[in-house]
């Protein structure tokens, strides 16, 4: 009508848009106000007309062919359309439909049967059961009270057993703990809390079965808010229960922390860690027996390293990682005290070298001296001198080891002292004091010079240096070989084998293929010909008759090389009796 109106009038007498919209806004509002409120133009969400609310009349949808197969046995029982109210798509029937049995189970009268008290209780769990996973919250807690009713009075009142108990626990526990994995955290957490306190119903504790649905074995494949859950849910029943006629024991709860420790959610892992301390507090030592050993490669993983740290803190000991460092610190400071005693002995053994070279440029001073002369008490005074040229003698003598008589162009001072400290097969480090001294004089060693020599006794049958505590046992044992009466011979401390006497016999003894057994340097040679009387490897003479070894002698137990002794003998001496 308006927009007529307009177009009728002359151009010029035309309103301005603007002024139009404004006079149409004004005629629909009046028409609105005078217009009866259709039902089809309020808002839905309005709480009145809602489907709780009275005004909302009407039936729930019917059940299908599939539902009511289903759910024959409530709706013999309850009839349906209760069941029909729990089977809808709108939650307000749902909620009141649950409500309804939990007012018709509190109104049973005292007079009804066994088999009728059965029947309700389990068309009621059977609601309840589909009730549990509805995602609804007020649903949920409707179908919650409905299951406390029937566990906590309904079963007490009436008396109906442990086997309504049973079935009502195992048919409802495994959706509950479904819920501990919702989206929702407040749905998550009243899950939870009703099933720590449904554990801790007396006729549900009696039967164990929350222990048994719980701990089950925890794989790496559970979604981790349902491995939380479960950890979680542990933790606070074994604070409310204990490890005592509970169903909980050492045993089944050690084997689900193994597979929560190595769930791949850390949440998980920390709180399965506090459980651990728990029960460690309350078992002890018993709780290791399901752990990895306590070793340096499981200390690799933080996780386990934390938990043996743990352990410690609690006894009241240093942690072992503590402990490992102080080993690792006294170790290595042994390390330095015996490197420190390797460079005093290298000193000491470049100082005599130095001497024996000296001695050796004295009496090649001496031969020149006697050789000008010619005077024969010169050339007798003088047993060290060689023919040929004496430079050479001086080479030969420097590049020769004049206990073994290897002879290597290696052999320098330096080379010479790593040949006595690691290779020759002549010499041995004292175990008591680690001095390099002669096998053949071991023996007198311990028993005169070496710093324990204080606890060696020497064997009045085999003549070894024996440890005072053991020489009783040494008498007795078959290491214990005395010579044959009547002959003399050598005896070596090493293999306590008697051989023939003589230093030739100890070198042949030490250094042949047939020799000493205990030897460990005489596999430096074992590819080597085969030692002859008198013949030592690489060609050189053998020790008695080194040129110019009388200066560079060893004397019988002291630190090798030593300086000659002062009767003149030389190496070849043969050593006196102790």
């Amino acid at each position: 009508m308006g927009l007529k109106r307009v177009s009728c009038l002359p151009y010029d007498e035309r309103p301005l848009p603007t002024l139009q919209r404004r006079e149409w806004g004004g005629e629909m509002l009046s028409q609105s106000e005078e217009a009866p409120s259709s039902p089809t133009l309020r808002d839905p969400t309005d709480p009145q007309h809602s489907p709780r609310s009275p005004a909302a009349a009407g039936q729930p949808e019917p059940l299908t062919e599939t539902a009511q197969r289903e759910a024959s046995l409530p709706i013999e029982v309850y009839g349906d359309s209760l069941v029909a109210g729990v089977y809808s798509k709108t939650w307000s029937y749902r909620e009141d439909a649950l409500l309804a049995v939990y007012r018709k189970l509190s109104e049973v009268p005292a007079g009804a049967s066994k088999s009728e008290l059965r029947s309700l209780m389990r068309a009621a769990v059977f609601l309840v059961k589909k009730a549990l996973l509805d995602k609804v919250s007020s649903v949920f807690q409707a179908s919650l009270k409905l299951l406390k009713l029937l566990l906590s009075q309904f079963v007490c009142e009436q008396h109906l057993g442990r086997a309504e108990v049973s079935h009502c626990v195992e048919q409802t526990l495994p959706h509950l703990m479904a819920r501990t994995a919702d989206p929702s955290t407040r749905l998550r957490t009243t899950a939870l809390a009703f099933i720590q306190e449904m554990a801790l119903f007396k006729e549900v504790r009696a039967l164990q079965v929350v222990p048994g649905e719980l701990l089950k074995p925890l794989k790496g494949s559970v979604p981790p808010r349902l491995a939380m859950g479960r950890v979680e849910l542990l933790e606070r029943l074994l604070q409310d229960m204990g490890t005592r006629d509970s169903g909980f024991t050492l045993d089944n709860v050690m084997k689900f922390l193994a597979g929560a420790l190595e769930h791949s959610a850390s949440s998980v892992r920390e709180t399965a860690v506090k459980i651990v301390f728990t029960m460690y507090r309350v078992h002890g030592d018993a709780v290791l027996s399901y752990l990895p050993p306590n070793d340096a490669s499981t200390r690799k993983n933080v996780l386990y390293k934390n938990i043996f740290d743990g352990f410690a803190k609690m006894d009241g000991r240093a942690s072992d990682a503590q402990t490992l460092g102080k080993g690792a610190e006294q170790k290595a400071e042994e390390e330095r005290e015996e490197i420190r005693s390797l460079q005093e002995q290298l000193a000491a053994l470049k100082e005599i070298s130095e001497k024996g070279k000296e001695n050796a440029k004295a009496q090649e001073r001496k031969a020149e001296k006697a050789a000008k002369t010619g005077g024969k008490k010169a050339t007798q005074s003088s047993p060290g001198a060689t023919e040929g040229p004496q430079p050479a003698t001086t080479s030969h003598l420097d590049n020769l080891c004049i206990f073994c008589g290897e002879k290597d162009e290696s052999f320098t001072e330096e080379g010479l002292d790593l040949h006595y400290w690691k290779h020759c097969p002549m010499l041995k480090r004292c175990v008591q004091c680690r001095q390099v001294v002669e096998i053949s004089s071991l023996t007198d060693h311990l028993l005169t010079e070496c710093e324990s020599r204080g606890v060696f006794m020497q064997c009045a049958l085999c003549s070894e240096a024996i440890h005072k505590d053991h020489l009783g046992e040494h008498a007795q044992s078959p290491t214990c070989k005395p010579p044959v009466s009547g002959k003399k011979c050598n005896h070596c401390p090493l293999c306590h084998e008697n051989f023939s006497p003589g230093e030739e016999s100890w070198k042949c003894h030490l250094m042949s293929r047939e020799g000493c057994s205990q030897n460990v340097r005489r596999t430096v040679l074992s590819q080597r010909p085969q030692l002859s009387q008198g013949k030592v490897p690489g060609g050189g003479a053998s020790r008695g008759s080194v040129p110019g070894a009388r200066g560079r002698g060893v004397g019988r137990g002291t630190r090798i090389p030593a300086p000659a002794s002062r009767d003149g003998r030389g190496a070849h001496g043969v050593p006196t009796k102790r």
